[in-house]
């Protein structure tokens, strides 16, 4: 369900002519407040010790840093490049494991890799700053390993409850936006607040909160493989309701990147499965 949405979410991005601070701050202060109100309170948030709450501004922190870069991502270019540039979620794990826990990628790891940034080479028509796409795959790409850290956070904080996380993912989120609320700007049409409520109720508190609990519990590959539902969705949405070209050079550019990707996560299922016996 939370990667169905995370594919829809970048079309309604797209679609509000709100710029990307005033997306942010009006998502996480409905998403915060909900939160706060519906399943916190003032007893959940007491029972917190100065380290949980070190480990929420953590998470807020890059959770802000993914969002603001992922929402440039998507106004800078359009909706299926920007949730491509977070393709490289399984990518990104590999790198993760030989910086944080010293596992030196292999000929295959680098193999994969290779196919990831041919099938970046597909969708990009020209390698230049002056190209819009390419300065939104890169703003994604950035924007992808953020988003690959949640889970291991998320992992390492299990024991404090899933919806105080939310709770604090949101609300340091909105801390870090409010460093950017000089660029907001709230005049708005009608249309925009009724898809930025939509943004914040469904995409924000449904889908994230969904994302949150689900990454906790599963292993980061299965966490991966889940992902990429949201990719077809992002293409076929952007298709149908933003009339954005889908030429066969970006279909089989996307097709590769996923496929690396996949590869990559099979083998850390195999491997994990051989070392447990």
């Amino acid at each position: 369900m939370a990667a169905i949405l995370f594919g829809s979410t970048p079309v309604l991005i797209k679609k509000v002519t709100a710029n990307a601070v005033t997306i942010g701050l009006v998502r996480l202060s409905i998403a915060t407040l909900f939160m706060y109100l519906i399943f916190i309170g003032v007893k959940r948030l007491k029972a917190l010790d100065k380290k949980d709450w070190k480990a929420l501004a953590l998470i807020g922190l890059v959770f802000g840093i993914h969002w603001i870069s992922y929402f440039y991502a998507v106004k800078v270019s359009t909706p299926s490049i920007a949730i491509l540039g977070l393709t490289c979620f399984g990518i990104y794990l590999i790198l993760f494991g030989w910086i944080f826990q010293g596992k030196k990628p292999g000929v295959f790891e680098w193999l994969t890799v290779l196919m990831a940034v041919g099938g970046n080479l597909l969708i990009v028509p020209e390698f230049s700053l002056s190209n819009d796409i390419t300065i939104g795959l890169l703003i994604g790409l950035g924007s992808g390993a953020f988003f690959a850290m949640l889970p291991i956070l998320q992992q390492r904080n299990a024991h404090i409850l899933s919806y105080t996380r939310a709770f604090g993912q949101y609300g340091f989120g909105l801390l870090f936006f409010g460093l950017f609320a000089f660029q907001a700007d709230f005049e708005l049409p009608t249309n925009d607040w009724y898809y930025l409520i939509t943004l914040a109720i469904v995409c924000t508190v449904g889908a994230h909160t969904l994302w949150l609990r689900a990454t906790t519990h599963l292993p980061n590959a299965s966490s991966s493989l889940i992902y990429y539902i949201s990719i077809p969705v992002a293409m076929l949405v952007s298709y149908l309701f933003l009339n954005e070209p889908m030429p066969l050079n970006k279909v089989l550019g996307a097709c590769l990147i996923i496929l690396a990707n996949l590869l990559g996560i099979a083998k850390q299922v195999l491997a994990s499965k051989k070392r447990m016996g």
